[in-house]
């Protein structure tokens, strides 16, 4: 019987896979740093025109709101990891996966986008604590900008792991008509 693979092991497989892709460019974050530094840079750039300053209550309800809609994305997170483990749990198709090698990468997708919301949902709540209890008034739109960008992450993941479903009802129905071929070629036994 097989050991149950660990989440880091896992993602460092798909890193490999990934790298394999795209060379080096797979070991960096590319999509998370565009996603939270973006608004930051445009805070920076445009705040001439934009206004001089957030009020602790504006920000935090702007924190607050952005981890309750980190934890209706993670909501959408468990319901798929339940789709997903079970599409992936049914024998024989499990087999085919892992000899497609796309098993454990099926399982994982899912929770490190989970992951992610969960980060998001924290640093959602640690940067309203923390705009509530420090004087950080000229650092309060950067907070905020930050969170939005990852925000912005975190939705681009929770729509790919959407995606994800599409993909493994692909694999499930190329699996189907294989395994139909093969039990024609051999007359049905």
């Amino acid at each position: 019987m097989s050991e149950c693979p660990n989440f880091w092991s896992v993602f460092a497989e798909a890193l490999q896979l990934s790298a394999a892709k795209r060379s080096i460019m797979a070991f960096v974050p590319w999509s998370l740093t565009i996603c939270s530094l973006s608004p930051c840079l445009i805070i920076y750039f445009f705040a001439d025109f934009l206004r001089p300053q957030i009020t602790d209550s504006n920000a935090t309800t702007m924190f607050s709101a952005i981890a309750v809609v980190a934890g209706f994305f993670g909501s959408v997170s468990v319901a798929t990891i339940g789709q997903v483990q079970r599409m992936v749990a049914e024998y024989p198709f499990s087999s085919y996966l892992r000899e497609e090698k796309l098993f454990d990468l099926f399982l994982f997708w899912p929770q490190f986008t989970l992951l992610v919301q969960i980060f998001l949902l924290l640093v959602s709540a640690c940067a309203a604590i923390v705009v509530r209890l420090i004087d950080v008034d000229c650092v309060v739109k950067y907070f905020v900008a930050f969170d939005l960008g990852l925000l912005i992450y975190a939705c681009t993941k929770t729509w790919k792991l959407v995606d994800l479903i599409r993909q493994l009802t692909w694999h499930y129905e190329d699996y189907n008509r294989l395994y139909r071929e093969h039990k024609d070629g051999n007359g049905g036994c």
